[in-house]
């Protein structure tokens, strides 16, 4: 028997209650401890319990008094039960005479029951849902995407999507979900387009803000059955990107020379000019490095390291972010300074990265449009390529998703550490 299990020597019954059946029974897990001390009553008890429960589902099956929009997601888990595809209506209405009859004739006592009309004869309409009311949806929808997040990443996260649809609704009007056409997308498109012509943002964003919207609606339309065709309905629409919108990389010698030299930092708060010494040497997200704790900074270490990881109230971009990178010259200063991590900064990475930036615009020391303080990460990839450090090094220092099949748990510290050793800016600034 499959859903009987032992917990400490005692029988229960455990099973998980199918995705299927979640309109009806709200459960996680079903435990029932099975009381008995033989192996044989045990079975038999199992089996007694699997079958109560399979009644059970189908009492509520047949009773369900749920309504809207509930009512509609009940009766397409319904008819998948009872191995249907769920149409409307008027849908089965279209359908070949055999299915129709395949449909009626599908209960053993050829009765139909209200729930089984309204699953297996389309007797619930799609829910009419607005585009204006996605975003609500979405949000109660994509809860576990926010589990981690802190008060400044969740803000971040939000608002450009709620501006998003905004802008979508604006450019199409605000329709009926089940209206939504190949002809809208393909206007929100032109609409990117022309913001693009006249320099108002570049490709690269236009195609983030196209994913985002595109995984708004069909959020909504997979959790509420609207079955809309997401892939039909964004088909090539991502943008060319252009090669000269891209972010440029700072030169070596220039780092040290000039965006690192202590004359031209005097005027940078202390701390502020710290993280950007650490961002320098490390490669590591402003978001990283202000998401520090004491404990994931260990300088008592034969290799001093920061481990970069998900914590309470701090998630990472993806899964591949999660690392430990050791730390040498301007870092090991830094971290040595500040050995509790950016304090006034914590889960403030925009605030640093605004300040950082602004004090470099204002005392001239980017050498075109093209460069940022994130440029620093793009030059840490290139010393590594440079220096031929393995791909794997370089996936696990810069929080890559390694492209070869991965074995093992990747490159340890010590390997890590001597390539950081070889592309160490401040050994470049004492030649």
């Amino acid at each position: 028997m499959k859903y009987l299990t032992y917990r400490k020597g005692h029988p229960y019954y455990i099973r998980r209650v199918p995705k299927a059946l979640k309109a009806y029974d709200p459960r996680t897990f079903i435990k029932i401890g099975l009381k008995t001390s033989c192996e044989v009553e045990a079975h038999k008890a199992a089996i007694r319990c699997n079958e109560e429960i399979n009644a059970y589902w189908q009492k509520l099956l047949h009773n369900s008094s749920q309504h809207s929009q509930d009512k509609f997601v009940a009766a397409v888990n319904a008819a998948r039960i009872w191995g249907f595809n769920y149409y409307i209506a008027s849908e089965i209405a279209k359908l070949p005479m055999h299915e129709l009859m395949r449909r009626i004739q599908q209960n053993p006592e050829n009765v139909l029951t209200e729930n089984r009309v309204d699953a297996v004869l389309g007797g619930v309409e799609k829910p009419q849902i607005k585009l204006s009311e996605f975003w609500d949806k979405f949000w109660d929808y994509s809860k576990n995407k926010r589990m981690n997040m802190s008060a400044d990443q969740i803000r971040k996260w939000k608002n450009p999507r709620i501006l998003i649809m905004r802008d979508f609704i604006n450019c199409i009007g605000d329709k009926q979900a089940k209206d939504l056409t190949r002809e809208d997308t393909l206007k929100y498109q032109n609409w990117q387009m022309d913001r693009i012509e006249k320099g108002e943002i570049v490709s690269a964003t236009a195609n983030k803000q196209i994913i985002y919207l595109k995984t708004m609606i069909e959020t909504v339309s997979d959790n509420l059955r609207l079955q809309l065709d997401i892939g039909y309905l964004f088909k090539k629409l991502i943008l060319s990107i252009d090669d000269e919108t891209k972010r440029l990389p700072f030169d070596s010698a220039y780092i040290t020379d000039v965006l690192l030299n202590p004359k031209n930092l005097s005027g940078m708060n202390k701390e502020a000019k710290a993280a950007l010494y650490a961002f320098s040497e490390t490669g590591a997200g402003f978001s990283e490095l202000v998401g520090l704790l004491p404990e994931d900074i260990i300088l008592n270490h034969d290799i001093p390291h920061i481990k970069i990881r998900r914590h309470d109230k701090h998630s990472l971009k993806t899964k591949y972010r999660i690392r430990t990178i050791p730390l040498v010259g301007f870092a090991l200063d830094a971290f040595k300074k500040y050995p509790n991590g950016f304090t006034s900064y914590y889960e403030r990475p925009d605030s640093l990265s605004g300040a950082i930036g602004k004090y470099l615009r204002e005392n001239k020391l980017l050498p075109s449009d093209q460069h940022s303080p994130y440029s620093l990460r793009h030059s840490f990839q290139d010393r590594l390529t440079r220096a031929n450090a393995p791909d794997r090094v370089q996936a696990d220092l810069m929080g890559h998703k390694f492209q070869r099949p991965t074995y093992g748990d990747g490159s340890d510290l010590k390997q890590k550490h001597e390539w950081m050793t070889k592309i160490q800016l401040k050994a470049i600034s004492n030649e």
